[in-house]
């Protein structure tokens, strides 16, 4: 069974003008695949002089005949590791070789399967910004008479609406985010430096078993988020901004703290945060233009005595952070149930810093759920 919506695929496929899709990326074959992905270049794809490339190829007329390349010879034998897996709905697999360029390899292959199936003079939609080039001259010089469009809009669109697996790993993720962020907080001292809180926010992640992305700190007044050799101070008002990762699903949670009392300033405008936040979880449901989104959370932001400070920011996340649904001014969109919307809502003032809050939730048909809704109260660290 397809660990997808194939009519979703093909309705966006055919609205594109796509006959079959070249899925490339390390997290378009995972979510095709239902999950899986060679182990062995899970985490770095670079090997000798060039990469591992694997493809998944799906027809828009009958995405249940789609096709696997991957790597199989007498060092790895990729059929291992997918049988280790356990059930592949993809059976119809092809095996490249190591050598100097798989990825070139894995492009040939595919367009053997391509022209055996009727497919060579057809549109192919390609991941462009992650396809390696010589993979893209393999295919072109291999299928003169096809024609070549970006397929990485259809994958996002196909992402976009979360299956309950999805959401439980979204859950998870984005409640161990909250925790570790808020671990940070609570056993920060005066003398440390950004830099080693967000060395501590990377070993908190790891700890509750999830893969550190990024940290970005900021001490108030100041508006640096790199981490550097700033001291937190007394008094001084920080925050964290933490990605993370949990098998592939991403978070991206913002909390505020300080030791001691905060100043007046940072704790009126992080009650500013939390009041535009509440504004625009309100709004959200299913069938919610996303433009009147971003139209109802910018209004939050910068009406009041604030405004001219704030800064409203919203968009989709999964397996990539803003993927879709974008909102925008712009956006032709509307909400659906089961799409991750985060929503940054913060100030940057010369006399308190960067203050903000980043909380993500999910869409449902009659309003929200939200993910990792923990520590979200400033984290007030007492001062020894």
């Amino acid at each position: 069974m397809m660990p997808f919506d194939g009519e979703r695929l093909t309705r966006s496929m055919r609205a594109r003008n796509v006959d079959v899709v070249l899925a490339t990326s390390r997290h378009n074959v995972r979510y095709l695949t239902g999950g899986y992905y060679l182990s062995f270049y899970a985490r770095a794809s670079r090997f000798g002089a060039g990469q591992y490339l694997s493809v998944v190829g799906i027809p828009a007329e009958r995405p249940a005949s789609a096709f696997y390349v991957g790597r199989q010879d007498a060092i790895l034998n990729e059929q291992d590791y997918i049988e280790a897996f356990g059930p592949l709905w993809i059976t119809d697999r092809h095996w490249i070789q190591r050598g100097p360029s798989m990825s070139s390899a894995a492009a040939e292959a595919a367009a053997q399967v391509l022209r055996r199936r009727g497919l060579a003079g057809s549109t192919i939609g390609i991941e462009s910004s992650f396809l390696p080039a010589d993979a893209f001259d393999t295919l072109r010089r291999a299928l003169p008479e096809a024609s070549f469009a970006d397929a990485t809009p259809i994958l996002a669109d196909l992402r976009a609406v979360k299956r309950p697996d999805e959401l439980e790993r979204l859950r998870q993720v984005h409640q161990m985010t909250a925790e570790a962020i808020r671990a940070v907080l609570a056993e920060g001292r005066p003398e440390e430096t950004t830099r080693q809180i967000a060395a501590r926010a990377q070993r908190r992640i790891e700890e509750r078993g999830a893969s550190f992305l990024y940290a970005f700190t900021n001490v108030g007044p100041g508006f640096l988020r790199a981490p550097s050799s700033e001291r937190w101070g007394r008094g001084h008002p920080m925050h964290l901004d933490v990605g993370a990762e949990l098998e592939e699903y991403i978070a991206d949670v913002a909390r505020m703290g300080s030791i001691g009392a905060p100043p007046a300033l940072a704790a009126d405008l992080f009650t500013a945060c939390l009041d535009a936040q509440k504004q625009v979880r309100g709004a959200i449901s299913a069938g919610l233009p996303c433009r009147d989104l971003w139209r109802i959370g910018t209004e939050a932001v910068t009406a009041g005595r604030w405004g001219p400070y704030g800064r409203f920011l919203a968009h989709g996340l999964g397996m990539v952070s803003h993927e879709p649904p974008e909102v925008t001014r712009d956006s032709g969109r509307s909400l659906e149930a089961s799409m991750v919307v985060s929503i940054e809502t913060e100030y940057l003032h010369p006399d308190a810093g960067h203050v903000k809050l980043e909380d993500t939730v999910v869409v449902t048909p009659t309003g929200h759920e939200g993910l990792g809704d923990v520590a979200r109260e400033w984290c007030t660290v007492p001062d020894a």
